[in-house]
């Protein structure tokens, strides 16, 4: 009798099928039946699981009194074109977490779009709950720095400077800071509610897309540090943050900061899905506060990521010992098909991760 090649759909069957229940009906050439079979089940595809990780930079937000004057100074003085608002803020883990203790919170939003990146830019107010003012100071842990680069940095600085500033960088104006290297110029400032921001002109050729009528070309937020291998656990081991080691801070910078009696060190990062470098900064040789703001508190910045698989996110933040927010512990389900949580960096700063489904 010829022995015929099975298919193997037939071969699986075969393979699951009783011995006793086959029966193997030899007609010369023609094919071996198979009789009484038992129906197979195929067995269910289970998806892959999706590993936690940051896909990108969401936002950089500041948490401000009065978001009307705030938005003033952002889209007449800065230049950042204002995209919505102010409008209710919903979608927001920010909000969720301030409803759970405070029913009738309430907040407003509005987002502006930084040229040449990926993140956009927020300012919030809240109602309905008491937050405690405070005005950052750039070496404290928890505290980022929004570094914006400009074209023109006499012209930035002059349109800024007709509102209500805090000029720290020392002789009060930009000043070069890779000299005699490139004529980099930058000035470090707070803005009317306090946050730290700054002005850089490069020294080196500028290579974007944005228009030159803008003079804004590019933008970033940069974190102060408190401990940074504690910190490199947070950002690296769980975000993903590639950073590379840090540099002793020059003289001509430290001037710059304001901070001319400081010690301090800086190393370029750079986040998942961005283009932008980052900075991770750490003082020391000087008195440093580290913050931990209250989601309502004026002058508290929050950075919001895009993530997915954010429950097995949360858990590796959970298990590495890092400060989850959110009550509950756990990621709440937002409008728009979203999921989000609030959670905080060992340096005090407020992260707001969030999923898209």
């Amino acid at each position: 009798m010829e022995i015929l090649e099975l298919t193997m759909k037939n071969f699986y069957q075969l393979l699951m099928i009783p011995v006793c229940s086959i029966l193997l009906v030899a007609c010369g050439n023609d094919t071996a039946q198979v009789a009484e079979q038992t129906p197979i089940t195929t067995p269910p595809v289970t998806a892959p699981q999706t590993i936690g990780r940051m896909l990108q930079p969401n936002a950089l937000i500041h948490i401000v009194a009065d978001i009307s004057p705030s938005i003033v100074f952002y889209r007449d003085g800065v230049g950042f074109d204002l995209v919505s608002g102010p409008v209710a803020l919903e979608n927001s883990a920010l909000l969720n977490h301030l409803q759970n203790d405070y029913p009738d919170a309430s907040g407003q939003v509005a987002t502006f779009n930084i040229p040449g990146s990926e993140m956009d830019f927020q300012l919030i107010s809240f109602s309905g709950v008491e937050g405690n003012t405070f005005s950052q100071r750039l070496y404290d842990p928890g505290v980022t720095r929004f570094s914006i680069s400009v074209r023109d940095i006499d012209a930035a600085f002059a349109a800024v400077n007709e509102y209500d500033i805090i000029v720290d960088t020392t002789g009060g104006g930009p000043v070069y800071t890779q000299r005699p290297r490139n004529d980099t110029q930058a000035v470090m400032m707070r803005d009317p509610d306090g946050f730290v921001f700054e002005f850089v002109q490069s020294g080196n050729p500028i290579v974007t897309d944005v228009p030159e009528s803008s003079n804004i070309y590019n933008a970033r937020s940069s974190l102060a540090l408190e401990e940074r291998e504690r910190s490199m656990e947070f950002y690296g081991d769980i975000l993903g943050y590639e950073a590379a080691d840090p540099n002793t801070v020059i003289d001509a910078v430290l001037l710059l900061e304001g901070t001319p009696e400081a010690v301090a060190t800086s190393g370029r990062t750079q986040p998942p899905g961005s283009t932008n470098v980052w900075f991770f900064w750490e003082f020391s040789n000087i008195a440093r506060t580290k913050r931990e703001p209250n989601v309502q508190d004026p002058g508290a910045s929050v950075i919001s990521l895009k993530v997915e698989g954010l429950s097995d996110l949360v858990n590796k933040i959970d298990e590495a010992g890092f400060s989850i927010v959110t009550a509950g512990r756990q990621a709440l389900s937002l409008n728009n098909n979203r999921l989000g949580i609030l959670v905080r960096s060992p340096d005090g700063l407020l992260v707001e991760l969030i999923e898209d489904l």
